[in-house]
């Protein structure tokens, strides 16, 4: 996904800066980078969800450093206390027969939160937290529902609900309207950095406070539909059904805010067909019968058929590599070839920056193959 262009707007200045550093330092984590950073825009929650030690711990700790306000943190398991999550019982309070919570530092006066392992609580805090994840209001013990200042919570786990318990978990995955899965870094130039750059976290330069947030967020709200925009998403909804996937109403009607926030930070003055993009991550309701998938591909067919060309090119590029042996002069020259002509493929593709960006990647990596079958002689 293509993120942001700079432009005069100072706060969106701002989510680019961050946006590069985030990508900068964190390999192949560019789309998780603008799904988090679009939900920051939309308002919304993100759970990211794969095998230890792929980066969601660091990039979700890394944006919540990147804004003001206050911030709770918590590694849920099968053992934490609704206390640790809510804060403690007023002891004060029970003297006088009332039962109310201290939440000072908690959950509930939190702007931003994350949450690690989500799906690890007990029942008793799972119910807790879908009524503030949704309505974003909490209930100290006193009968008054009272607004929460949550603005964004960000969530991580290794893995989605087991079958055993995912009709117990499916109300709280159903939260996050931006859901992902996080996969290890696949290219063999990601392989390299990962390997040889010694410090992965990222640098920001800039931070972001409430009241910006909060302005982009406004911006994002007035931003119009495009006519073909509207057509596209109702064909992607139509489609989906035909496959099988028919996200709830609720799902559909925040993709609408959603499409919009990815608009605006992409700089866009209206939604286009191609902001769609990000709704892949969000017109699914579970991880089973592979639902995600089946929403990314008829998201791209319909939305992006140029974005959805240049990921099939470049994953062939990864498989040309993969399989070239640099020792040998006749391979190597194949492959190169064979780079060369995925290049000429792209070439006579129009799209946004995604393309060029593409092409710039097989041009460093077809000058990396020869210079690398160059010291192999």
């Amino acid at each position: 996904m293509k993120l942001v262009r700079p432009d005069s707007d100072p706060v969106r200045e701002k989510f680019a800066q961050a946006r590069k550093e985030l990508s900068a330092a964190l390999i192949e984590r560019e789309d998780e980078v603008d799904l988090v950073l679009t939900a920051l825009v939309a308002n919304e929650h993100v759970l990211l969800v794969g095998p230890p030690g792929c980066g969601k711990s660091l990039l979700l700790d890394s944006v919540l450093s990147w804004t003001g306000g206050t911030k709770f943190s918590i590694l849920l398991t099968k053992f934490t206390t609704v206390e640790e999550l809510l804060g403690p019982v007023s002891l004060t309070a029970l003297k006088v027969d009332k039962y109310l919570r201290v939440t000072t530092g908690k959950l509930p006066e939190a702007d931003y939160s994350f949450i690690d392992e989500a799906f690890k609580g007990s029942s008793a805090i799972l119910n807790v937290m879908l009524k503030i994840l949704n309505e974003r209001v909490y209930d100290v013990g006193d009968g008054v529902a009272r607004k929460v200042p949550l603005k964004l919570c960000l969530a991580a786990s290794n893995e989605w609900a087991s079958p055993d318990t995912g009709k117990e978990l499916s109300a709280l995955s159903d939260r996050f309207l931006l859901r992902k899965s996080v996969s290890p870094i696949r290219s063999q130039a990601g392989r390299q950095r990962l390997l040889w750059t010694r410090d992965h976290a990222p640098k920001l330069s800039t931070m972001v406070s409430p009241t910006e947030v909060e302005e982009a967020r406004r911006a994002a709200l007035i931003l119009p539909w495009s006519s073909e925009a509207k057509e596209a998403l109702e064909t992607i909804l139509k489609e989906l059904a035909k496959e099988g996937v028919q996200p709830g109403d609720r799902r559909q009607f925040k993709t609408v805010g959603v499409a919009r926030a990815f608009a605006y930070l992409c700089g866009a003055d209206e939604v286009l067909p191609e902001h769609l993009e990000v709704a892949q991550h969000c017109l699914w309701d579970s991880p089973d019968g592979d639902q995600p998938q089946k929403a990314a591909q008829v998201i791209a067919r319909v939305a992006n058929p140029v974005g959805m060309r240049v990921t099939q090119l470049l994953l062939e590029a990864e498989q040309v590599l993969v399989a070239a042996d640099v020792r040998n002069l006749a391979d190597a020259a194949k492959a190169a070839a064979k780079l060369a002509e995925i290049d000429r493929q792209m070439s006579s593709l129009k799209g946004n920056g995604r393309v060029e960006k593409a092409r710039l990647y097989l041009k460093e990596q077809l000058k990396k193959l020869k210079l690398a079958s160059i010291e192999a002689v």
